[in-house]
């Protein structure tokens, strides 16, 4: 009873001599310690044995970058044809999804307004040879002796007059497409298409009075090649550049892409949205790419120089990407980066380690 009670005192006295225990900021496992953002992984432990470290380098590399595009008909490529007269439609040529040619005739209207402005063409074409046979006269009368050159000046006048009108009544008409020397008086006018393409538009109904205000009636297009306008941020600006190769898809097609060149990068800067126009020109030749279509632009060229990560060196917490750096022989430290995809299951680091640095390239989830 008495040896029981000195092994009972002595069980007291080592717990009271046991030190109190406090939380600390660190956890020692039997592989590493981590304080925070730095582990301590020693070379020999288990973990140590599973990471494998990775010194970076800086080398080119191709920086994709996408953003959204719509589709737009190049401007010369795409005509909206209305009436240029006052009148009543007589005659439609055209139907849609018609391919014509530059001066194909595409409707006829009867217009009162077109009539007056042959009339005052054919006029001053007559006073024009009028003038001109007064000024040979004039002009021969003064070589023989016997004429004015008082009258020869006005007659030469008159027919500078004469010959300025018609001029502009020729320059009227062919603004319409009209070739003045194949016009008469009480024919009706024939609106011609001013390019090749296709009737992509066409409301002419027969008989329809419409005035020099009045919508389009037809709309031409030649859509075998089309602009994608990408709307690329300022960031991001330095990253094109002209003759770019661009992969272009759309939602219409998901599983088919469609290649393009950058042919002009905008020089304005829209302010509200801090982006800058980028017109990429497109082979179309199966017309998928329809004008007004919403695409998503993947420019695919952006060569500069950077770091190239495999994709397990990265720890994602929550909106934020980090890798694990070594500041010792031992020690690494949790460093947030930016990155974006490189693919074939690689990121380029755009900030955060820089060449010369070591990260831990694989086994970061041991660290967890």
């Amino acid at each position: 009873m008495k040896n029981l009670f000195i092994i009972a005192a002595c069980v007291v006295i080592l717990m009271a001599c046991k030190p109190h225990q406090t939380k600390k900021d660190s956890v020692e496992t039997p592989d590493i310690t981590i304080s925070g953002d730095t582990v301590l992984i020693p070379g020999r432990s288990p973990v140590g044995q599973k990471i494998k470290q990775l010194t970076l380098r800086s080398e080119s590399v191709l920086i994709p970058y996408s953003t959204t595009g719509t589709v737009r008909a190049i401007p010369e490529c795409i005509a909206d044809i209305a009436v240029p007269f006052e009148g009543r439609i007589v005659r439609s040529f055209v139907k849609a999804g018609q391919t014509v040619k530059a001066g194909s005739p595409l409707f006829s209207i009867h217009s009162p307004a077109f009539f007056e402005t042959v009339k005052s063409y054919l006029q001053a074409k007559q006073e024009k040879q009028v003038a001109e046979m007064n000024l040979h006269r004039q002009q021969d009368l003064v070589d023989h002796g016997v004429g004015v050159q008082k009258e020869l000046d006005e007659a030469r006048l008159n027919f500078e007059i004469s010959k300025g009108q018609v001029e502009n009544l020729v320059a009227t008409l062919s603004i319409y497409n009209v070739n003045a020397e194949k016009t008469e008086v009480g024919k009706p006018m024939v609106v011609t298409s001013p390019i090749k393409g296709e009737v992509v538009k066409n409301t002419i109904r027969v008989g329809q009075y419409l005035t020099a205000n009045s919508d389009p009636m037809v709309c031409i297009a030649d859509l075998k090649k089309v602009w994608v306008i990408a709307q690329v941020k300022e960031s991001k600006m330095g990253l094109i550049q002209h003759l770019d190769e661009v992969k272009i898809t759309i939602d219409a097609y998901p599983k088919q892409t469609f290649t393009g060149f950058v042919s002009y990068i905008g020089k304005i800067l829209d302010e509200q949205s801090r982006s800058l126009e980028v017109i990429i020109e497109c082979e179309n030749a199966e017309q998928y790419l329809k004008p007004g279509t919403f695409t998503m632009v993947n420019f695919m060229n952006s060569h500069q120089e950077g770091i190239v990560l495999p994709a397990t060196a990265l720890i994602q917490e929550e909106d934020h990407t980090y890798v694990y750096k070594k500041t010792g022989s031992e020690r690494f430290v949790k460093t947030p980066v930016n990155v974006t995809s490189a693919g074939n299951g690689n990121v380029i680091v755009m900030d955060g380690v820089a060449a010369g640095e070591t990260v831990i390239s694989e086994g970061c989830i041991y660290l967890h």
